[in-house]
């Protein structure tokens, strides 16, 4: 498996859990001890552990990094999740002005805002990365019809 593909996967497994586990806690911690606001911190952790994919899957001797085919794709990717993140993060701050009119919204609100942009930037790259790979990187085109044959 490729090492950006593998990187892909472990993101979007990573994070996934950390969404999970986040969600859990946050319950857990707002349910029984009402700290709502320290609660926040708890996706954190989980999301520190995407960082640490040199540590998990060194880079061996004679493996290359990437080539231009990955340079390619995650252009691509980081594209789409740049795309995706500007729509999410432009109608996050026009809702509240459409729903609560001339009020005022929670301050922790904000700090959501950015991180569930975030965690959607991270997932929206991985996705993309493993569907372009699946697709061959090659815009959509069969192996077969590419220039030197079948791969």
């Amino acid at each position: 498996m490729n090492r950006v593909l593998k990187y892909a996967w472990y993101q979007l497994i990573v994070m996934l859990t950390g969404m999970l586990y986040a969600g859990v806690s946050i319950w857990i911690i707002a349910t029984y001890w009402r700290g709502k606001e320290f609660s926040a911190l708890i996706v954190l952790g989980p999301l520190a552990l995407v960082e640490l994919f040199k540590v998990f899957f060194p880079l061996k001797a004679g493996e290359i990094e990437f080539d231009e085919r990955d340079v390619t794709i995650k252009t691509g990717a980081t594209l789409l999740s740049f795309t995706v993140f500007w729509y999410v993060f432009i109608l996050s701050c026009l809702i509240p002005i459409l729903v609560i009119g001339n009020g005022s919204i929670h301050v922790m609100y904000l700090g959501g805002l950015l991180l569930v942009a975030g965690v959607l930037f991270r997932i929206t790259w991985s996705i993309a990365v493993i569907v372009q790979y699946g697709r061959g990187g090659n815009g959509g085109k069969d192996n077969k019809q590419m220039e030197g044959g079948g791969a």
